[in-house]
């Protein structure tokens, strides 16, 4: 198995639940879709069986993405079985895998084409400013457990690869319309075309307009309506080059800029007071990526990519500029039954963050350089029977020096189409700068509740005094550790995919409290005196301080099943279940940043049906059932009819969340200026034409 680090993997578990865009036999066959005969190529051009992979992966192309009617990534997204996909609003959403998630979600890699959009913040993604033209994915490849070996840190729970099509394949106008009840408008234009007789480009535009939802958790009592609204445009291109048989070339880039709103919860002002309001804010998120393959033999391969990612926004708790230079190098080699990958990365940070009415910065960091490398090798036992690889990745950053991720992965294949795998490996989340260098003020705190005790004067008692969640410099990177074991069987007419994980993580970042009482001091001896207003007016120089600190641990355990069913050509179906068990090991006197002890379950069905050439339909339900996200258990149902008019017009009618109806996905109010909102039932209409 060689798994490069760059767009696309040469090994992948292709989905068995798969609609061709023309419904024939070949494109409804299972055993083509899912089978030892599949073949995937990855960015270094090596093919490889889709079907021998030693991970938990799962694949959702392009056929899937369109026809679900999703109109964000969020959205299709939650066509993925095991991949917890939650909603705070309309725009925000937590999304991890094997793991909590929250909005900033820390230890779940995001990837354009290989290019990463982790910042150092907040090590998370904002998911209501991506914009990816869904009519533009070849397929978003999830990968269920580490991948520290191939992309590096920050990579514990999961990876999502979001890979677009080339250029060659997008030739022609394409163009989209879509409304409904909670959609003004979300519009689309593509136009793409040949350069010369090697080489081929797109040009696209995007313009969204987003209602709020009709409730929020906190309008009874806040007298706060939803304010989920979305304003959002964006432009971008790509270019691809062959100028022969042994270069490949490609340049793209976009440019998005949203106003987003949102309802919050702070302590503003200097009486501390904790408040709901509304805020629209405002982002910028540019990108700039090109990339060289070259096949310097049937046996050897080489890539180089550079890349460019600048994001800027502007809320009330966090103003920040943000700009990475990324370079990846890679080498790939075959020779007989060994393969051997190695390869260097460099990535430069350069971070502005301004402080604010809840923000102060202790060291004022700006820069942050990682640099390192890989080195992996795979050799085949007994040729297609087993196979093991061994490898690691040594990487150093500013914040914590070097890292190594070592992996080692196994696949014996006892049969035909029957394939087991096994995995042990180490991956680490570095520090984002909200734990090593940002203090955060989040509530405001009663002298009484801060001192423990009544002082007797109600005025005191009542004074609220500022609490900040403070980083701290010597926080260490976490380490996990994960054990896992996968079997699979691939059938003409059905398939499953089993998967189990064990995953122990040590250094996991937890606050505990850091008060010093000498500084009540003064004002109790003020208030012994009987100096009352002396005695508020020294209070109103205290605070509560909680310091981060990484001396936890962590356990997450649990398995997948996936299975797919395909009776006869014009319809395929996927059962999948999904068991997440995490626990915290917290030492005396310290808490939980995000999430508590809990236990996930999801089931998950999917069906794809074709009436006939023209109609065709798609359903989704998801039964989740937890106790990490303070919410009722749910089910909801998305369901799509397309129907392709003639060649050039299709149309399609979705209705999200029919079961559900308005419904909680997220209530973590504990997480710093959080307020949740319902999640409503929406229908939306989509007319497309291309020509």
């Amino acid at each position: 198995m060689i798994l490069s680090k760059n767009l696309i993997w040469p090994v992948i578990f292709i989905s068995p639940l798969l609609i061709a865009e023309t419904f024939s036999d070949e494109d409804f066959d299972l055993d083509a879709l899912m089978g030892m005969d599949v073949q995937a190529t990855s960015a270094m051009k090596r093919a490889q069986s889709a079907f021998e992979t030693a991970s938990s992966i799962y694949v959702l192309n392009k056929e899937q993405i369109i026809n679900s009617g999703a109109t964000s990534i969020p959205e299709a997204l939650k066509l993925v079985p095991g991949l917890i996909v939650r909603q705070l609003d309309n725009n925000q959403y937590a999304i991890s895998t094997r793991g909590l998630a929250s909005r900033f979600s820390s230890k779940l890699l995001v990837m354009i084409d290989g290019q990463s959009l982790y910042t150092p913040q907040f090590s998370a993604v904002y998911w209501e400013a991506l914009n990816v033209p869904l009519y533009d994915i070849e397929r978003i490849e999830v990968i269920r457990g580490q991948g520290g070996l191939l992309w590096g840190s920050n990579a514990n729970n999961g990876v999502i690869n979001i890979i677009t099509k080339n250029s060659l394949d997008t030739r022609g106008i394409f163009a989209n319309a879509t409304t409904g009840n909670l959609i003004n408008s979300d519009a689309n234009f593509r136009y793409g075309g040949d350069i010369g007789s090697n080489g081929s480009y797109r040009v696209y535009g995007h313009i969204k307009n987003v209602n709020a939802s009709k409730k929020s958790t906190a309008y009874k009592e806040t007298l706060l309506a939803a304010s989920d609204t979305n304003k959002q445009h964006s432009i971008g291109f790509r270019a691809d080059f062959t100028p022969n048989d042994a270069w490949d070339l490609m340049f793209q880039g976009d440019i998005t800029k949203s106003k987003i709103g949102q309802n919050l919860r702070a302590a503003i002002g200097d009486a501390h007071q904790t408040i709901a309001f509304s805020e629209n804010f405002k982002r910028t998120d540019s990108r700039v990526m090109a990339r060289i393959d070259n096949r310097i033999s049937a046996d050897a391969n080489q890539m180089i990519q550079v890349s460019w990612l600048k994001q800027s926004g502007s809320e009330i708790y966090l103003k920040e500029e943000f700009e990475s230079i990324d370079i990846d190098y890679q080498m790939n080699f075959i020779y007989q039954s060994l393969q051997l990958d190695w390869g260097l990365s460099y990535r430069n940070n350069d971070v502005a963050s301004e402080e604010s009415i809840l923000l102060n910065i202790d060291k004022g960091i700006s820069n942050i350089q990682q640099y390192g490398g890989l080195f992996q090798i795979q050799y085949s036992f007994i040729p297609d029977k087993i196979n093991l690889t061994l490898g690691t990745k040594l990487d150093h950053n500013d914040l914590t020096g070097w890292e190594n991720q070592p992996s080692a992965r196994l696949i014996y294949k006892p049969i035909k189409n029957h394939l087991a795998w096994a995995a042990v490996s180490r991956s680490i989340r570095t520090p984002a700068l909200v734990e090593f260098d940002y203090n955060f003020k989040v509530t405001g705190v009663s002298v009484a509740d801060a001192l423990g005790t009544n002082t007797g004067v109600d005025m005191l008692d009542n004074l609220l005094i500022p609490s900040y969640l403070n980083g701290n410099d010597q926080v260490e990177s976490e380490n996990f550790t994960s054990y896992e074991l996968g079997y699979r069987i691939s059938e003409s007419q059905w398939s499953i995919d089993i998967s189990a994980f064990h995953t122990d993580a040590e250094n996991v970042a937890v606050y505990e409290p850091n008060n010093q009482v000498e500084q009540f001091y003064p004002a109790l001896a003020l208030l012994q005196a009987g100096q009352i207003a002396q005695a508020a007016q020294a209070l109103t120089r205290t605070q509560l301080n909680f310091d981060i600190i990484s001396v936890a641990e962590s356990t997450t355990k649990g398995f997948d099943i996936v299975l797919a069913w395909q009776p006869f050509d014009s319809l395929n179906a996927e059962l999948g279940y999904s068991l997440t068990n995490f626990a915290y090991q917290l030492p005396a006197g310290t808490s939980a940043i995000v999430g508590n002890d809990s236990i996930n379950r999801q089931v998950f069905v999917k069906a794809n049906y074709a009436l006939s050439e023209s109609h065709k339909f798609l359903a989704a339900l998801r039964v989740e059932n937890s106790t990490a996200y303070n919410t009722e258990n749910y089910t909801a149902l998305d369901l799509t009819w397309n129907w392709q008019i003639n060649s050039q017009w299709s149309a399609a009618i979705s209705g999200k969340n029919l079961f559900a109806g308005s419904h909680l996905e997220f209530n973590n109010t504990q997480e710093a200026y959080t307020i949740p909102t319902y999640i409503d039932e929406s229908i939306a209409f989509t007319i497309t034409t291309v020509f």
